[in-house]
This record gives structure tokens, C-alpha cells and sequence, in this order.
């Protein structure tokens, strides 16, 4: 489903954190919607007054107005209707600053919405900014558990019966905390970072076979749970065929790879579950040594360089 924004919703959703009051034209404020097509798409979704690539939602502050009222009155008027064009969904005066009439009168004649806040237009462009673009970035649904593991945001996912719930569980145990079970939602909050967090229904629950669904916060504290983190990992649990291991694996790097969500490449590591595993002890070793590769040591790299260096030794002895 499309997600929309309009001047009405950009209100309730906006008008304690930005002080926002009617002006003009609030009875339209559901007449222009501002989609996530829109996203990648000129003119802009908020901005600073712009007569000639104007944005969806302009901003008017002090000097704004001060170019308004030096226009002589005709190009005034035309300068007005220009900005209430059709894509407009709503102009927002800021600093508190009074509005003029005939700003007011040009915006209900247009039937768009006009707005004034208490906040600077700086906050005002900043803000809306930040707030459309999180409502309306690219979002998508993965099943797994979302945890945060030593401070990162891991996604453990495999097939039915390969013990997600299970590891999240003792994870729980072990002072990790969950963020969403089953269905965590991943949104994309820049260009390079993607953003996780539990759908309200699921908010707080975790689904064990044979259990049922748990509430963590009442078993295990407000601090087990956390409402969002930034995909970083995604660790995947296989049941080997036969339950026997792979022979194919990299004994020295393991079975890694990557997974593509919402067009970004995430780092995956793959675990085998085999009987006798302690999983989440691995589960701990693995993140820990990815975090060791994030801040450039590669224990492989280094083990495999310590061992040239003592082959290099031993054939330099040889020769003497």
C-alpha cells in the first residue's frame, strides 16, 4: 500500500513538536497528497521559499517576507498566486512572525493550506525535512528476530523449526535485548543506513513453540526491550541436510556472504544447527568477531600472515 502524507496529517502529526496553527484553507487539508513517489522526484518535499522549482511544503520566514513586501503591488499579486500552485500542500509561516492578509487571502482563495509555528524557519525546514522523509522512505517487513547484540542491531533468521526463538530466548538470558520477533519493519533512513523496529501489534512479544507468545518487557525488564537499531548483521541459522556439518565450509572464514534489503548489501553469517551447539555462545562469538572486522582486524588475514611469516622463517634456516 502507498504510503501519503497531507497538510492535515503533517498538523496532527507535527503541531506539538513544531507549534503549528491554522490560517487559511483548513477545510483542504486533505485536497494534495504527498506520496513516497514523490521521494526521488523534483521540486523538493520541503524548503525554504522557492518561486522557481517550488516545494511541496514552503517555508516563509523574515526574509521571505521582507521580499514579498518590497514587490511593487502587481508583481506582489502575481507572486502570491504563484506560490499556491497545485502541487502545493502546504506554506508554513515561521518565527512567530504575523502573517500578512492578502498571504492569507491568496492561500483560501487557492484552497491551500497556510500554517504559522513559533518555531524558527530553519527548525521548520529541518524538521519537516527529517519527518517526511522518515514517514515516507522505503520500508519492507523480514521474518526473524531483530536483536540488539552488543550494541548492534542483528537480525537472526532461517527456516521453520531452526530455533530463532529458541536463541533469542537465551540471548534474553544473557543481557541482550529485543527489539521485534516474526515480522520486524526496516526502513530506509539514509543512503547508506537502514532503520529496525516492531510493529505495534507485536510490540514486546516473542513466540516460542511450545510456550507460546511471551511478554518480554513483564518477564525481563524494560531493558530487555529496545524500540529500534540499525541493521547491521544478519545471522542465519541452516539445518544441514543429514545433521551432519558441511564439508564444503571455509574452515578459516566461515560461511559469510551478504543479503540485499531495501537495495543496501547487509553482511551475513550463516550457522550451522547441529545437536550439541551452543548456539547463542556462538551467536556471541560471531558478532563479536564482526565487530572486530568492522574496525579493520580480520582474524583469518592475521592467521594466515602469521603462518607465511613462520613458513618464510623455516625455509630461510633451511638454506643455512
Amino acid at each position: 500500500m502507498t504510503r501519503t502524507l497531507t497538510a492535515r496529517d503533517l498538523f496532527q502529526q507535527l503541531h506539538d513538536r513544531l507549534d503549528l496553527h491554522w490560517v487559511a484553507a483548513r477545510d483542504h487539508g486533505e485536497d494534495t497528497l504527498l506520496s513516497e513517489d514523490d521521494m526521488s522526484a523534483r521540486p523538493a518535499l520541503a524548503g525554504y521559499l522557492n518561486l522557481i522549482h517550488p516545494n511541496r511544503v514552503q517555508v516563509l520566514g523574515i526574509e521571505e517576507l521582507d521580499y514579498l513586501g518590497s514587490l511593487d503591488p502587481a508583481q506582489r499579486h502575481g507572486t502570491l498566486a504563484s506560490i499556491f500552485r497545485r502541487e502545493l500542500i502546504a506554506a508554513v509561516v515561521g518565527g512567530d512572525l504575523e502573517v500578512p492578509p492578502d498571504l492569507a487571502q491568496a492561500a483560501e482563495a487557492a484552497g491551500k493550506p497556510l500554517l504559522k509555528s513559533g518555531k524558527s524557519s530553519y527548525d521548520l525546514v529541518n524538521y519537516f525535512q527529517y519527518h517526511i522523509s522518515r514517514v515516507l522512505a522505503r520500508r519492507c517487513n523480514l521474518h526473524g528476530v531483530f536483536m540488539e547484540i552488543f550494541t548492534i542491531g542483528v537480525l537472526i533468521t532461517g527456516g521453520p523449526g531452526s530455533g530463532k526463538s529458541e536463541l533469542a530466548l537465551e540471548l534474553l538470558n544473557r543481557g541482550h535485548r529485543l527489539i521485534a520477533d516474526d515480522a520486524p519493519e526496516f526502513t530506509q533512513i539514509s543512503p547508506e543506513i537502514i532503520d529496525g523496529a516492531c510493529p505495534e501489534a507485536l510490540q514486546d512479544c516473542l513466540e516460542v513453540r511450545g510456550l507460546g507468545v511471551l511478554n518480554v518487557r513483564e518477564m525481563f525488564g524494560d531493558a530487555a526491550i529496545k524500540l529500534n537499531k540499525f541493521l547491521r548483521l544478519v545471522i542465519h541459522l541452516d539445518i544441514p541436510d543429514g545433521g551432519r556439518a558441511p564439508e564444503n565450509i571455509d574452515r578459516l572464514r566461515g560461511n559469510t556472504g551478504t543479503q540485499d534489503v531495501l537495495g543496501l548489501t547487509i553482511p551475513t553469517i550463516t550457522l550451522p544447527v547441529l545437536a550439541g551447539r551452543n548456539m547463542a555462545v556462538i551467536t556471541e562469538a560471531a558478532v563479536r568477531d564482526f565487530m572486530l572486522r568492522m574496525k579493520g582486524y580480520d582474524a583469518a588475514t592475521a592467521f594466515i600472515e602469521r603462518h607465511s611469516r613462520i613458513l618464510r622463517g623455516q625455509h630461510t634456516n633451511w638454506e643455512d
